[in-house]
């Protein structure tokens, strides 16, 4: 907010009145007062006016387009006279120079030029014998109004006169918004009833000639502008006024695209009296007008909305700028951005004081048109969008229809809607009869269930400040109270809680399921199958190992095996011991590890043999093979409430959090999952994920306690997909979650058992349901935090979607609200952050009481034991019309990239703790095509250079890579300093993409190199200037990219490379090498072969026979 805005809303009620009123009378003060507007001889044409220029450039942009036409019906009650109304209508187009003149090109800027003599052709329509003239009329209105104007062909004025009835005319007139501005209806209804008039009587039509023609108005608006000085002066106040602005804008039902159309609809409310009456009093008392209190109804509106202080809107002011232009037809409209600062403490009225000043310090530096305002603040420019603002809120003064008589005619004129929107939303208030509120909105952004939703919200704020306007902004709610909480219980509740799967527990479940089937296979790795019974002893064994070894009932016991039978027998076997497990990566950080351990507690851990970890435990294997003979059974002592597993998750504060899950959440969601999947003991389900994620819980408990088989994919099989297509395909696996951006590099075809697919953790795009749903195939899109056991809501996802598919409804047993700061429901269409409540709520989080309290929170809405604890996720979604939601990203710095939730202040520490660094910051990018990767810039400490020239980017990477998880791991940019913002937070739109740091590399330097980067690299990561010695993860590539890169040697150059070979040495020098490696070895090959040829055709069949058997020994023969 300025410094103006700020100071006007802490001045004592009367000295702002006096200083506003003030304001007012200098707003066209300053240089402007020193050029004097008057008529002029500007010769054959004159230079247009700046909102005639803007026009003329928009209509060049959307050729053969008709957004700027005005079209107004003016409707004829009496016995017209058809040629008195023809003079009338031209006396008016004679009497306005803009009205007959046209737009002509002249150096690429528009001139006015008035044609001579013209005379606008009325066109006749009779209507009078038709069954439904009203439909026919409707039809060549759209048809007049949707004709585009040539401006430099013809002054841009058309009219249709059309007969209903003898008594019954409609003139549609229709003009381009380059003449007209809602100032001009007004004009020319009355000049038309007064030529009208004039007519009739038999006199010639002529209008007061007004005292200025708009041409005299262009050419004093540009010589107000021609002192630099005043110029650079306005342009300065923009810039400070909008330094940092971003547009608010209401999030879209459907994605923008450059196909996206500018079609409008329009819909609006009436505000009763007594309504309006209360408004006038509190804007009275705050010195200033209605639609001022209106507009900061409407940024808090736009605060709860959309969830930003910082609320930036557009409004359109028509007013003429000179006394002498009240009755000059024409385009005056300036668009003028106003941006105000809503915080949720201040009170409406406080609000109101900050909004006037914002208005007029807007008006006040108001004289600069609006496409110089835009040079001046240089927004990021995108073509879908407006350059400043998204939202128009706008007073139209009074509208509706204006009537008047005229010689027994009764003229009833009425701007008819366009049919265009000018902007994704506009908000329009007006007098007709009372207060009127319009909305129009883009069809192609958004739904009419949303557009209405929003009006109805804004009528709510209207009442509430209306009746307290000492209400803190935070405590305006969208939502009446108990309509707020009966939406909240209808949409929310996903079914009855599974009272036996609450009241259970793994080791107890597993038992009952081996019992049942003790020779169904249970795991299948590789070649090796494991039937129930296996491992259901292999597992007790690992139970009283531990038992001996000290584990006791409710300790933490870490897992850090490699993939296999062994790390299902191991989770069993804690269970068994009545611990719960914490999964370890083997290969993550010894940092990482440490910082875990220690924070658990854990002084147990089952290793594979040989293995160690870099902290003093009691280390125990877990064995290779499942005990031959029978195992006695260790008596249960876990309780459904027992801790079952702690996940570590990345930690804002720098360090991991464990997330606490209970048995019983386990249970019920492997109960509720199965049910909803259909799983059960012919079915064979992948396990891809790693147990660090909690999907592994799906994989393993979900799949065991159906009775179905469990596929392991090895770590090989993660890395490559085609040798995962493979394996699902031999093994005929019927269940699979997947990573959404690994399903691309699959051959869906050639997976004919795989009967489901799910996808979580991250979004996809919308094509790949439809890609993955062939035959009966289904595909979910689930969604869950850790914190609510791997999954609360699921969508089973069929057809297309135009955006990311919704994450669908809760799961049985659950609740989901959407719910505003202080736990209050918020209208379907509304973004909000996600809380669930249900049987899958975790404990809270290990060791941090603190942290636990502020996100398990008591549930205003329970209906039961289960729901009693809320969880706020963080997660920012919204219900859509049918009762489904859609994730829309965060509400704090969190981010969640392929899957993994990282929050940003963990890196930052780590990377902060590096000798050199002194600022970082981390945050999502774009990267490789265009899809989003963790980039962190740093500041270094400078040692006589610049900081790029002294620090090793790739050195704070890989110390980052010593401590982090590799999906934490950072793409890292050095910067001489971090940009900010002029309120002193870093601009992150400021910062350079992580694509660009591979400009100024090395080139390409020979054939190889060149066709790596030209047909594989370039199109991947999309770069501008390819670098052949740049990293290619540090360039933005992800581990799923590298797996493409393999695929595309193979297709490109018809050679197989090893994706740990790329992995060792990740550049296109490194992609190069191995090229010519393998050519050079099949190159070889073919030597030794036609060498082989060259002596078997001298050999008999025995010789031949013994000499190819030699070849195949290990050793060559040799």
């Amino acid at each position: 907010m300025s410094d103006l805005a700020e100071r006007l809303g802490r001045l004592p009620q009367g000295q702002r009145s006096r200083l506003l009123g003030r304001m007012r009378n200098q707003m066209t003060a300053g240089v402007g007062h020193r050029v004097e507007l008057k008529r002029a001889d500007h010769g054959p044409r004159s230079r247009a006016s700046f909102q005639q220029e803007q026009m003329w450039f928009v209509d060049r942009l959307g050729a053969g387009k008709a957004r700027n036409n005005i079209a107004l019906a003016v409707r004829l009650d009496g016995p017209l006279d058809r040629a008195a109304l023809h003079e009338a209508v031209n006396a008016v187009v004679a009497g306005h120079q803009v009205l007959h003149s046209r737009l002509v090109e002249v150096d690429g800027v528009p001139w006015q030029e008035p044609v001579p003599a013209f005379v606008l052709g009325v066109q006749t329509s009779d209507l009078g014998a038709s069954e439904d003239p009203e439909r026919e009329l409707a039809e060549l209105t759209a048809s007049c109004a949707s004709a585009p104007f040539d401006l430099a062909d013809a002054p841009p004025v058309r009219a249709h006169l059309v007969r209903l009835a003898d008594e019954r005319h409609v003139l549609l007139w229709v003009v381009h918004h380059v003449v007209w501005d809602p100032g001009s209806t007004r004009i020319f209804t009355e000049e038309l009833t007064s030529c009208y008039t004039q007519a009739v009587q038999g006199r010639r039509p002529e209008p007061a000639a007004p005292p200025v023609e708009y041409a005299d108005f262009a050419a004093w608006q540009r010589a107000k502008l021609d002192n630099e000085e005043h110029r650079r002066a306005l342009a300065d106040k923009w810039r400070q006024l909008l330094a940092g602005a971003e547009a608010t804008e209401v999030m879209p039902d459907h994605p923008r695209s450059p196909e996206t159309r500018g079609d409008g609809r329009g819909l609006s409310l009436r505000l009763e009296q007594d309504l309006l009456d209360r408004l006038s009093a509190l804007a009275e008392s705050s010195d200033t007008t209605v639609f001022t209190t209106l507009l900061a109804a409407f940024n808090a509106l736009l605060r709860h909305w959309t969830h930003t202080e910082d609320v930036v809107v557009g409004t359109a002011s028509a007013s003429r700028p000179h006394p002498d232009l009240e009755r000059v037809i024409g385009c005056f409209v300036q668009m003028i951005t106003l941006r105000t600062e809503v915080g949720d403490g201040l009170t409406f009225r406080e609000l109101v004081s900050r909004t006037a000043g914002t208005v007029m310090e807007a008006f006040t530096n108001s004289e600069l048109p609006f496409e110089q305002v835009v040079d001046a603040v240089r927004p990021v420019r995108d073509p879908m969008r407006h350059p400043l603002f998204q939202i128009e809120f706008t007073s139209l003064g009074r509208w509706g229809a204006h009537t008047t008589r005229s010689a027994d005619v009764d003229f009833a004129v009425e701007q008819l809607h366009d049919g265009a929107a000018k902007f994704d939303m506009s908000f329009l208030v007006g007098e007709n009869d009372g207060l009127e509120l319009s909305l129009e909105y883009n069809t192609s952004l958004y739904r009419h269930g949303t557009a209405s939703a929003l009006l109805t919200a804004f009528r709510r704020v209207i009442e509430q400040v209306a009746a307290d306007p000492d209400i803190p902004i935070g405590g305006i709610s969208l939502v009446e109270e108990p309509a707020a909480s009966r939406h909240a219980r209808e949409l929310s509740r996903g079914g009855p809680v599974d009272e036996a799967a609450w009241n259970a527990t793994l080791d107890r479940a597993f038992r009952e399921r081996a019992t049942i089937q003790p020779d169904a296979v249970a795991v299948r790795h590789g070649g090796t199958t494991l039937d129930y019974a296996a491992l259901d002893r292999w597992s007790e064994a690992i139970a009283h190992r531990l038992r001996d070894r000290g584990v006791r009932h409710g300790d933490p016991v870490a897992v850090c095996l490699g993939r296999g039978p062994a790390a299902v027998a191991a989770l069993l076997g804690i269970l068994k011991a009545g611990a719960h497990y914490l999964p370890v990566d083997p290969a993550a950080p010894a940092e990482r590890t440490r910082t875990v351990l220690a924070d658990a507690g854990v002084r147990h851990a089952l290793v594979d043999d040989g293995a160690d970890l870099p902290v003093p435990l009691e280390l125990v294997t877990a064995g290779t093979t499942a005990p031959v003979r029978e195992v006695p059974s260790l008596a249960p002592t876990s309780s459904p409430a027992d801790l079952a597993y702690v996940l570590y998750t990345s930690g804002s504060s720098g360090t991991p959090k464990g997330v606490m899950i209970e048995h019983r959440s386990v249970t019920h969601f492997s109960r509720t999952i199965a049910r909803a999947y259909e799983m059960g003991t012919g079915d064979r389900v992948l396990h891809f994920a790693p147990l660090t994620f909690d999907v592994s819980v799906f994989e393993v408990f979900t799949t065991l306690l159906a009775g179905g088989e469990l596929v392991i994919a090895t770590d090989d099989e993660r890395r490559d997909p085609a040798l995962l297509e493979t394996r699902m395909r031999d093994d005929a696996v019927t269940v699979a979650e997947l990573p959404p951006a690994l399903l691309p590099l699959l051959d869906q075809a050639r997976l004919p058992d795989l009967r489901l697919v799910s996808v979580g953790g991250e979004a996809f795009p919308g094509k790949l349901v439809a890609e993955w749903t062939a035959g009966e195939r289904r595909f979910v899109n689930g969604y869950g935090p850790t914190e609510a056991t791997v999954a609360v809501t699921l969508m089973d996802c069929a057809g297309s979607y135009d955006r990311n598919p919704p994450i669908g409804r809760p799961m049985p047993g659950h609740q989901a609200f959407v719910l505003d700061e202080r736990l209050r429901p918020v209208p379907p269409g509304v973004p909000a952050e996600l809380c669930v409540a249900g049987p899958g709520v975790a404990r809270g989080y290990l060791g941090r009481p603190e942290l636990t309290a502020e996100r398990f929170v008591t549930n205003p809405y329970a209906d039961g034991p289960e729901t009693e604890r809320l969880y706020r996720t963080g997660d920012l979604v919204r219900w859509l019309p049918g009762g489904n939601l859609e994730f829309l990203g965060r509400t704090d710095r969190q981010l969640k990239l392929r899957g993994h939730r990282i929050e940003p202040g963990e890196v930052e520490a780590v990377l902060l703790g590096h000798p050199s660094v002194q600022q970082a910051v981390a945050v999502a990018r774009p990267g490789a095509g265009g899809e989003p990767v963790l980039a962190a810039y740093v500041t270094v400490q400078q040692a006589g250079g610049y900081a790029s020239e002294v620090a090793d980017a790739e050195g704070v990477r890989a110390y980052a890579a010593s401590r982090l998880p590799g999906y934490m791991v950072p793409v890292v940019v050095v910067l001489d300093d971090l940009p900010l913002t002029p309120h002193g937070k870093v601009d992150v739109a400021a910062l350079p993409l992580p694509v660009d740091q591979a400009a100024g590399g090395t080139a390409p330097r020979d054939a190889v190199e060149e066709q790596i980067c030209r047909d594989i690299l370039t199109p991947l990561l999309e770069w501008t200037s390819p670098d052949v010695e740049g990293d290619f993860f540090a360039l933005g590539g992800s581990s799923l990219q590298a797996t493409i890169v393999v695929s595309r040697v193979r297709a490109v150059f018809g050679i197989d490379i090893a994706l740990a070979d790329f992995f060792s040495r990740p550049t296109v020098a490194g992609l190069a090498d191995l090229v010519r490696t393998a050519r050079a070895e099949a190159a070889g090959e073919q030597d030794r072969l036609l060498a082989v040829f060259d002596q078997i055709e001298n050999m008999s069949d025995e010789e031949a026979a013994a000499l190819l058997d030699s070849l195949q020994k290990p050793d060559g023969g040799r």
